[in-house]
């Protein structure tokens, strides 16, 4: 049996008596408070790098907020070869959240791994053995709208103003400073972990990899569902394809996890859906104001002067 932990443990109290979660840290970025997590990390980050791979495992690799459990659900489908919903959640496979790592030796293979920590923290095995990997990418303006939205609703990361630090996230405008300056930078935050996949792709540390964006399935489910197919060498199936793409379109794919998943994940917090909220692609044109925009986009300007990152903000 897959041990899986998300349990609020670490707390500390704010001046007016209110529990305030204390987030563990690692190498220079912050972490979920997973239990395998509590309270260091070192120990479960070293799992991890240590993890003893399978050459058939499939690994997706990506930060919060790009698609993740919807790779994941679609990649299942392809795998099992047929658009059932799968029970399970995607953490079962987490890689940090997993207080035992061994015991995810019981899953059926191929293996559907996932994990959000960056690149230089990914099982040498995995990396060494030409695993397959998927990466899962979005535009950094819908990832940070939707991970300020996730982290309001999110008791085991939000938390008032302390004595030595300011409410988190706060309001729209603090939240998306504090991002830019990368200050709660959950796995290594968003540019440094996009610049260094960049990096180990472009310097082949990591060869066989096969990157979705989340624009390309919202635009084009079926064609990105047959490329992700064909990378996996599995036989082409049209009509497959159609059928996961339906199922796995935004609503259908929300009312499958609310009726169907199991875990210990919770799905709606305070009447919101904790873990997926619009899935559209663009909403950060109803938060970011022009002047907003504008010192974002010289943001991006120099944060992917020299790399080969590319991003679409509409559809």
């Amino acid at each position: 049996m897959v041990h899986v932990f998300f349990l609020f443990l670490g707390i500390q109290m704010s001046s007016k008596g209110e529990h305030c979660t204390v987030l563990p840290e690692y190498d220079g970025y912050v972490l979920p408070d997973f239990l395998p997590l509590l309270p260091l990390p070192d120990k479960q980050m070293a799992a991890v790098r240590d993890f003893e791979s399978k050459d058939s495992d499939i690994l997706i690799c990506s930060l919060p907020k790009t698609g993740t459990n919807w790779c994941y659900e679609i990649l299942s489908m392809l795998v099992q070869g047929h658009a059932t919903y799968v029970k399970g959640a995607k953490i079962a496979g987490m890689l940090e959240a997993v207080d035992d790592l061994s015991t995810l030796n019981d899953l059926k293979s191929p293996r559907i791994l996932s994990t959000h920590v960056p690149f230089r923290h990914l099982p040498k095995q995995h990396l060494a053995k030409g695993c397959k990997i998927i990466l899962s990418r979005r535009n950094p303006k819908d990832v940070f709208v939707s991970w300020y939205n996730h982290c309001k609703h999110d008791d085991r990361i939000s938390h008032p103003k302390l004595a030595d630090e300011e409410e988190f996230p706060g309001t729209w405008d603090c939240f998306l400073k504090d991002q830019t300056e990368n200050k709660h930078n959950f796995y290594d935050g968003f540019f440094p972990y996009e610049k260094a996949w960049d990096e180990a792709i472009r310097t082949k540390q990591v060869t066989n990899v096969h990157t979705i964006f989340y624009e390309e399935l919202k635009k084009d489910p079926v064609d990105a569902i047959k490329r992700l197919a064909k990378y996996l060498e599995l036989p082409e199936n049209d009509e497959l394809a159609k059928e996961i793409a339906d199922k796995c379109s935004f609503q259908k794919f929300l009312n499958a996890v609310v009726t169907i998943k199991a875990g210990p994940v919770k799905i709606v917090e305070g009447g919101n859906h904790f873990l997926f909220r619009k899935g559209i692609v663009g909403d950060w044109k109803n938060w970011f104001t022009v002047a907003q925009n504008e010192k974002f986009n010289e943001l991006l300007d120099k944060e992917l002067k020299g790399t080969s990152l590319k991003y679409t903000y509409e559809i």
